[in-house]
């Protein structure tokens, strides 16, 4: 049977009918390629806003500015002429300072706080493009959304480390250069000529890589995560894999035989002196969650857990099954599980090691190293309700939650630039000046050399405080002793000596033996004893209420060593005597053994351990009594 229409069944003339609702066109690629970009662009723009915005130096910021100061001096890489000691903990950012002050003439403090910024806004930039040219391969059209990007940039530590003088900046560039390399590596091979990732980019990648325990010594952990994965994703061929090696080891192994024939070490002082190798796990996460507690993180990581379970369990109902797993798979699985492992063992190494005493601060990188695959992520029905909850967390996170203490909290963790800016009466102290003028009881420690001291011990340590003479044959005009050692290394002359009696920057310290735990990184303080048997006259009566026999138990341990072991004496001549060839090569094999030496801070069981001499028993010191 043949249906036919009458012109009465018949639709109604167009003119008589409603119009169509409008059919929604998907949007044009050029206005996916403009939202991308802002995608790329905005987190950068808004670390460079903020970061700007509060920016600051830090006391441990300042300490790099004297080494540097020193090096165009003349005098070598080091915090006190006549002592080779390494201050820096970052190596590779207290070289980039030297090279910018050189360039520029400018005074190196702010210069770092502008460099740091620097190079945290590129860091963010060249992080947030690595997740764009992650994802558009297989995303086409798709807009991309802010996804732990949001997480990260929420946080007021994230702000307040984008500057601050340290090598925050440059740890956030370092990480987010190798994550952009390795990417670009790992470009689809199925979008290539050739099988093999280009060459050109596995050596670039390896050099960048090999270059973290310069950036900071903990960052070996994710050298060694992207090293692996470049393996695994190269599959270089037995020569070409050890090109790569050679890449990679060449700068970082070069300056550690430097760094072991130069300061007798294997490690920076700081690292030493906070025992990065002893492990706190109590108060490692009572650290983290310092950081977690207040800003509620806890809700935006179980979201983010959440969003990846539901994409595995959809991802697996409608992919197909294969037995077998390609090669593009395996390379897309390695580019995610990297930076995530080295995320996951940095925080594990900082909870490890009990932290640190500025708050947030140590676990931004491994937040960051764990937050790199998602940072941004193509729009999907899963991930659009995820990303408006952490925005909404994120608003409140930026707007209103905020640690619950002023200064220093009750853990002995500090809201470094709160307590700063607070201390100093000043928003943005990027100066120098600004501390030594405006930090409440520092005037009267550099009172001395302002005063016309001359050849004078000045120790202001928060147990005890005196002035005493210096030995006759110290050239130094002052050496001054306060627990904050960048404002005072920015006080005294670089022909004087500052000391910490924490021992970032003063080798005997340094290595006293750790008796308690304590706030991280505040530790070990030195006795005056040895100070004073270092550095005073001998001559020159002992200051009041300092024990003459500990002074002269600390001189006995500091030279003995002709017919003793003499291991003190040993230390003080890897870092004071002249550095000819021989001794050279005596810091370089004497390099391990040094590194893990300690010794008691009471001088007279010093002087027992390392001399093996009571130097209490009759006719050993001249002015020990005899024992009953």
């Amino acid at each position: 049977m043949t249906l036919t229409t009458t012109p009465t069944d018949q639709d109604p003339p167009p003119a008589d009918r409603p119009a169509p609702a409008p059919v929604p066109h998907p949007p044009t690629p050029r206005r996916v390629t403009r939202w991308n970009i802002a995608a790329v662009l905005l987190p950068a723009l808004f670390v460079a806003v903020l970061g700007g915005r509060r920016s600051w130096l830090c006391d441990d910021g300042l300490i790099y500015t004297r080494p540097v100061r020193q090096i165009l001096a003349g005098n070598g890489p080091v915090f006190n002429p006549g002592e080779r000691a390494e201050a820096a903990t970052g190596t590779l950012w207290q070289w980039l300072l030297v090279a910018a002050t050189r360039l520029t003439g400018q005074d190196p403090a702010p210069l770092a706080v502008r460099l740091g910024l620097l190079c945290a806004v590129l860091g963010w930039f060249l992080a947030a493009d690595a997740g764009r040219r992650l994802y558009l391969p297989a995303a086409g059209h798709t807009r991309l959304l802010p996804c732990g990007a949001l997480i990260l940039l929420a946080l007021p530590p994230t702000w307040d480390f984008a500057t601050s003088g340290l090598e925050t900046g440059l740890t956030t560039l370092w990480i987010a250069g190798c994550w952009w390399l390795l990417v670009r590596l790992a470009a689809d091979p199925r979008t290539r000529p050739h099988p093999r990732p280009h060459t050109h980019r596995a050596s670039g990648l390896a050099v960048l890589a090999g270059l973290g325990p310069l950036v900071r010594p903990d960052l070996a952990i994710a050298t060694l995560g992207f090293l692996t994965a470049l393996a695994l994703i190269h599959r270089p061929r037995p020569r070409r894999a050890a090109a790569l090696t050679a890449a990679a080891t060449a700068l970082p192994l070069a300056y550690e035989i430097f760094r072991m024939g130069y300061y007798g070490v294997l490690l920076p002082l700081p690292a030493i002196t906070k025992e990065a190798g002893a492990s706190d796990w109590t108060r490692g996460w009572a650290y983290v969650r310092d950081l977690a507690d207040p800003y509620h993180l806890w809700l935006p990581l179980l979201a983010l857990a959440a969003l990846g379970t539901a994409g595995v369990l959809t991802r697996h109902r409608t992919a197909p099954t294969t037995a077998t797993t390609t090669p593009h798979t395996r390379v897309r699985r390695t580019l995610y599980a990297a930076p995530v492992l080295c995320g996951l063992a940095t925080l594990l190494y900082v909870v490890r090691v009990g932290g640190d005493f500025m708050h947030a601060r140590m676990l931004l990188p491994g937040l960051f190293l764990l937050l790199l695959p998602i940072l941004v992520v193509p729009a999907s029905r899963l991930a659009i309700p995820a990303v408006a909850a952490l925005a909404a967390w994120a608003l409140l996170c930026a707007s209103a939650f905020r640690v619950p203490y002023d200064g220093i909290g009750p853990k002995g963790i500090a809201d470094e630039r709160g307590f700063y800016t607070s201390v100093l009466g000043v928003a943005n102290p990027v100066t120098a000046d600004a501390f030594v003028d405006g930090y409440p009881g520092f005037p009267t420690v550099v009172r001395g050399p302002r005063a016309g001291y001359r050849h004078t011990l000045v120790d202001r340590s928060p147990t005890h405080a005196f002035n005493a003479p210096l030995r006759p044959d110290l050239a130094a005009p002052i050496v001054a002793m306060w627990p904050s050692l960048g404002m005072l290394g920015a006080a005294v002359p670089l022909t004087g000596v500052a000391l910490d009696d924490l021992g970032l920057a003063y080798p005997l310290a340094a290595h006293v033996r750790l008796s308690t735990r304590g706030r991280p990184g505040h530790e070990k303080q030195i006795d005056p004893a040895w100070v004073l048997a270092q550095y005073a006259d001998p001559a020159a009566p002992p200051p009041p209420g300092i024990d003459p026999i500990r002074i002269a138990a600390a001189r006995y341990t500091l030279t003995c060593g002709d017919t003793h072991r003499g291991r003190l004496k040993e230390l003080l001549d890897s870092t004071h005597a002249p550095l000819t060839r021989n001794r050279f090569v005596a810091n370089l094999t004497g390099a391990v053994r040094r590194t893990s030496f300690r010794f008691p801070n009471d001088p007279i069981a010093a002087a027992k351990e390392i001399c093996g001499v009571d130097v209490l028993a009759p006719g050993i010191l001249p002015t020990a009594p005899a024992r009953p």
